[in-house]
């Protein structure tokens, strides 16, 4: 227990100095882009520096805690405090439990956060940059949900709103109704159109027996559990969507029996990508050296580092790649994160053996 305290304590203190390092420099760097367009309100400025901040975790979290094993390693080899821990008869493997479990612990709490509308904080930070949300607008958007097919003149999954919405519901491959609304709002589990023409069709259409049906609603509730960011997953190319929002899209396509390759690509990227973080600290410990002269700390650390941003760099855009349909979400994040799992444990096994 006493080593668990007294490696965590160090490993998250320099955790800690390099997250913060890397988040102040996020945010500096990404605020360039906004300098001419900050809202003159403060409480709105610091809003926009907190979804910033928040939003930047996604890149700062997982180098963050594979930079401060690096800087632990570095530090306590220097020190020869990793050399006495060995000395007392603590295994390489015990050492780097509690920073496995910090690693671990974040990462889950990071996907945990991801099934939430944490992923959403870049859209809510640009909504108070560019107040009219232009960003997050769609425009001319045909979809197929259950017996119906939806147009979308414009819709905002954020602000969860439509304009010029037309539903065409068919039954035995005939059109059946036909509702029009300039305007709707999703609202629990429906979207709610307003001011809705409403046509129904004859059945059968035959000439002579009554014929069509025209309706004034002032309110129609339709589309049950057509949820706005459904629309965001599957039609937009941006990354940042709730594994929540995913699995309802998988679940939405999947019934439609229309191609889930993009949506897989999400949930692989949102739940198992991360998870890389403990699997390269394994491989950090593998290689760090017992004593300072067997290896150049200075040599050792940029090639941890670099390792560390390749296998990042290599998984962001082979995630990115799948999202976008490049690659089978199965060849582009699946198999090399089962390849590196694999590599890693063999490693973890061995880690005693090199004493």
């Amino acid at each position: 227990m006493r080593l668990w305290v007294f490696v965590g304590s160090y490993y998250l203190k320099y955790f800690l100095i390099i997250v913060c390092a890397l988040e102040f420099f996020f945010i500096g760097i990404d605020s360039l882009q906004y300098a001419e367009k900050f809202p003159t309100a403060a409480n709105l400025l610091l809003l926009f520096f907190v979804y910033d901040g928040l939003y930047a975790l996604n890149y700062t979290l997982p180098l963050s805690l594979l930079l401060a094993l690096v800087l632990f390693y570095t530090a306590f080899i220097h020190s020869n405090q990793y050399t006495a821990l060995l000395s007392i008869g603590y295994s390489i493997k015990q050492i780097l439990k509690p920073m496995l479990a910090i690693n671990a612990l974040f990462i889950a709490i990071f996907v945990g956060l991801s099934a939430t509308p944490f992923v959403y904080m870049q859209e809510k930070a640009e909504a108070i940059i560019y107040k009219d949300n232009a960003g997050n607008i769609s425009e001319n958007l045909l979809v197929k949900y259950n017996n119906d097919y939806v147009y979308f003149g414009k819709i905002n999954p954020l602000l969860r709103s439509a304009s010029n919405v037309k539903i065409f519901t068919l039954q035995d491959k005939q059109l059946k109704t036909f509702a029009q609304a300039p305007s709707a709002n999703f609202e629990g589990k429906f979207w709610v159109l307003h001011g809705v023409s409403f046509l129904t069709l004859p059945t059968p259409f035959l000439l002579g027996p009554k014929g069509l049906k025209v309706q004034k609603l002032p309110v129609l509730k339709t589309l049950k559990g057509f949820r706005p960011k459904v629309l965001d997953t599957i039609y937009q190319n941006k990354p940042a969507v709730s594994i929540t929002d995913a699995l309802r899209s998988l679940h939405v396509l999947y019934h439609q029996k229309a191609d889930t390759k993009k949506i897989r690509g999400f949930l692989y990227v949102s739940i198992l990508l991360p998870f890389f973080v403990p699997l390269t600290a394994i491989l950090i410990a593998y290689h760090t050296p017992k004593l300072a002269r067997y290896e150049n700390l200075a040599l050792l650390s940029l090639k941890f580092i670099l390792l560390s941003l390749v296998l990042w760099g290599l998984f962001f855009a082979m995630g990115k790649f799948s999202i976008s349909g490049v690659f089978l979400p199965e060849v582009g994040v699946l198999g090399p994160f089962l390849t590196l799992a694999a590599i890693a444990l063999r490693h973890y096994k061995r880690l005693d053996s090199k004493l």
